[in-house]
């Protein structure tokens, strides 16, 4: 794992201290947001953008997230999918290809970075360096850099909207983004736990990672 550099002499580590600091403060700020977060559910558009900033592709669906760990991410358009998690098992399925893909749950968030939604929060200070902006009286924005380099994206950036999460943005290794626009959200409704279990349909193929 490549560790963030460290400074070397008495003025630079005294830098990095205020700005551990700040970062340190950003993520408790972070932290409260989502605390309150027990449940979230509603509808997504999620569009993909290569490095030059040119749309690639764009989908749209719902999902469901339950703390810790549980999700249900279901993709309508333009290609139906499913995305389902336990907190044990992960299930992909696709119906066009009638497989299912099925791995252990994982909760590494630097290589699963929408877990960061369902996952224990208290792994954020270990993970990531976050950085807080107010866009305006309403709207926060938190960026996380993981603190190593070996993930499968680069920043990962969380937008609040009067205190309920309205959109985030992933950017990978190749610098490809992909933004997730929430809509219709829905917090801490009562959700079925049977919601986070899936069951493959007969005669799908099974391929286990």
């Amino acid at each position: 794992m490549n560790v963030f550099a460290r400074f070397f002499t008495g003025l630079l580590v005294l830098l990095s201290v205020v700005a551990y600091a700040a970062d340190d403060q950003a993520a408790a700020q972070l932290r409260k947001q989502l605390d309150v977060m027990n449940t979230l559910q509603g509808d997504f558009v999620q569009t993909t953008y290569d490095k030059a900033g040119v749309e690639q592709e764009r989908s749209s669906g719902n999902f469901m997230l339950m703390r810790p760990g549980k999700f249900y991410w279901k993709t309508l358009e333009p290609m139906p999918q499913l995305l389902v998690s336990n907190n044990k098992t992960i299930w992909l399925y696709d119906p066009d290809l009638e497989t299912v893909n099925i791995r252990e749950f994982t909760d590494d968030l630097r290589e699963t970075p929408a877990l960061l939604l369902s996952a224990d929060i208290a792994q954020l200070r270990k993970n990531f360096s976050v950085a807080r902006t107010a866009k305006d009286a309403d709207t926060e924005q938190y960026t996380l850099t993981p603190k190593v380099t070996d993930g499968m994206f680069q920043q990962l950036t969380l937008v609040f909207k009067s205190g309920q999460l309205a959109e985030f943005a992933i950017q990978d290794s190749l610098g490809q983004l992909t933004r997730c626009v929430l809509g219709n959200v829905q917090r801490n409704v009562a959700l079925p736990e049977e919601n986070f279990f899936f069951v493959p349909p007969e005669g799908v193929e099974i391929l286990n990672d």
